[in-house]
């Protein structure tokens, strides 16, 4: 008997945008978890969106303006960014018609030493 065992999937982390919210899968929100805010930029020239954690101690000592953080609601199963205005932002580098697609999917990676989520906008991945 010859026998191909199949592994479980590895959570990976990526993020889906909508025309209200930016989600985080569970793999994605666990690295931002303990934030005090959320950062939130777009870097053009390598088309990512970034996601940098911001802790308490950086908001006191004026390392980051407080009204440039976003609030991360961290649910079982995922993270939420909810943020309309956010979302339009967005829009003004990234071409997402919520007319035509209810959301849009992206790998992500967590660069440890920046403290920041990094997510790959070349390339939009099992769009819902």
């Amino acid at each position: 008997m010859k026998i191909q065992w199949f592994e479980q999937e590895v959570n990976s982390s990526a993020v889906t945008i909508y025309d209200n919210n930016v989600t985080l899968s569970k793999q994605a929100s666990n690295y931002l978890s303990d934030a005090y805010g959320i950062q939130v930029g777009f870097d053009v020239e390598n088309q990512t969106l970034i996601l940098k954690k911001v802790t308490k101690d950086d908001v006191n000592k004026q390392y980051v303006n407080p009204n440039q953080l976003y609030t991360l609601t961290i649910k079982q199963s995922f993270g939420r960014i909810n943020s309309k205005k956010l979302i339009l932002e967005l829009q003004k580098y990234v071409n997402l018609d919520f007319t035509h697609q209810k959301s849009y999917k992206y790998n992500a990676r967590y660069n440890n030493g920046q403290k920041m989520l990094i997510v790959d906008i070349k390339e939009a991945i099992n769009n819902a």
